[in-house]
């Protein structure tokens, strides 16, 4: 039996409802996959429909509808992100969209964006861990299937361009069961080699075909690898994990190859033209030159000759000077060396002698200058200019001056 005292209110029971799922923080901003049942447009922006799956469906509006990118249509599959709403008045849980997108191939885009979220959020998709991917690599990784077109497209692009590459190349799956694991093994065992550039390609295809590039193994390995990595899996249209992480994406395998390897045809053409150039301006500048050097040359001689003849002249003056000095010279020797032989003729003894003149010595042969020498009885010599006298001192006169 009910107690009349044990009840709640139907509003009671509603507001408590949506308390629950206003406060669930983990019900905030999901996103939920599923297939348009019901699609109506209100008021040309307000969108109520229905999305289900084999099991259960749910009711839900967006507001801003008419701003998607496409027309959602009855039967397609849609990931919806939002949160749900519990509409107390009503009695009716919806669920509020504030997006929406197309997928048409289920549960494997949904994979592909809870990977994209988590790996997005541990930073491996930022700028600033990629690697610089060089524009003249030579020696060049190549992990692909070796069959199909894909390994040959980079092999003629690469050639074309430079025929002095190094194609170092691993064959791998590329897409089916453990494919990824067989990408990994070629991209570990190609990092080894110390190369310039990793390619991993492979051609378009399905979402299923492409599905091994969104291993997320796979792109922690490309994260990790130390030799840049460039990503070229599928068209220009498709995007795989591999393609956010990698160090740099091209649209197609050939456009890898034309991106790592530069054009040497198109750099020797550049090259001939600038020495092409360079040869002309630099002909140019030493013909420029030459007639300079020759006009200076022309004048060099000129000033040469002139300053040669004024050193001739000078020399010239100045020998006349020097014949001059010369003559002065021998003449002011000469009477200097007549005049020197007269004053030697008047010292000569000889001929002071021959005026009457004599020397005397003691008998030691001592020259005898002053009375001052002698003694009386005292033998001495006396020196004439033609023989020598011994004569014997009999008197000393000091006080009898010899007079001229």
């Amino acid at each position: 039996m009910i107690e009349e005292q044990n009840f709640i209110t139907v509003s009671q029971l509603g507001n408590y409802i949506k308390n629950i799922f206003d406060n669930e923080e983990m019900l905030h901003n999901i996103s939920i996959f599923g297939e348009i049942s019901a699609y109506k447009l209100y008021r040309g922006d307000t969108a109520y429909f229905t999305i289900k799956d084999e099991e259960a469906n749910i009711d839900c509006v967006m507001f801003g509808a008419n701003k998607l990118d496409f027309q959602p249509q009855i039967g397609e599959s849609v990931i919806v992100k939002g949160s749900p709403n519990y509409y107390v008045k009503g009695g009716k849980l919806n669920f509020n969209v504030k997006n929406m997108i197309a997928y048409g191939k289920g549960a494997l885009y949904l994979k592909f964006l809870q990977l994209k979220e988590k790996l997005e959020k541990e930073g491996l998709f930022k700028e600033e861990y990629k690697k610089v991917v060089p524009n003249n690599a030579i020696n060049i990784g190549v992990a692909t299937s070796l069959q199909g077109a894909v390994l040959q497209d980079i092999k003629n692009v690469s050639y074309r361009r430079n025929a002095g590459v190094n194609l170092f190349v691993y064959g791998c799956r590329v897409q089916g069961l453990k494919a990824d694991e067989t990408i990994i093994e070629a991209i570990k065992e190609l990092d080894k080699l110390n190369l310039d550039v990793i390619i991993v390609a492979r051609g378009g295809g399905s979402s299923e075909d492409l599905d091994c590039f969104n291993s997320e193994k796979l792109a922690r390995v490309v994260f990790d690898c130390k030799t840049p990595i460039i990503s070229a899996v599928g068209h220009e249209t498709d995007f795989t994990i591999i393609d956010f992480v990698a160090d740099k994406r091209a649209p197609t395998p050939s456009a890898a190859a034309e991106i790592v390897v530069a054009n040497v045809t198109e750099q020797v053409q550049l090259l001939t033209k600038l020495l092409n150039r360079l040869y002309i301006s630099l002909n140019r500048e030493i013909m420029q030159k030459k007639r300079e050097c020759e006009i200076d040359l022309q004048k060099n001689y000129v000033y040469l000759v002139n300053y040669i003849q004024s050193v001739k002249q000078k020399l010239l003056i100045n020998l006349n000077k020097l014949e001059r000095y010369e003559n002065e010279f021998l003449i002011n020797i000469n009477n200097k060396y007549k005049l020197l032989c007269q004053a030697l003729e008047k010292s000569n003894p000889l001929i002071i002698m021959s005026r009457g003149f004599a020397t005397i010595e003691d008998i030691s042969g001592k020259k005898i200058n002053s009375i001052n020498q002698v003694q009386k009885g005292q033998q001495i010599s006396i020196n004439l200019i033609d023989g020598q006298i011994q004569a014997l001192i009999n008197e000393i006169d000091k006080e009898k001056k010899y007079e001229f």
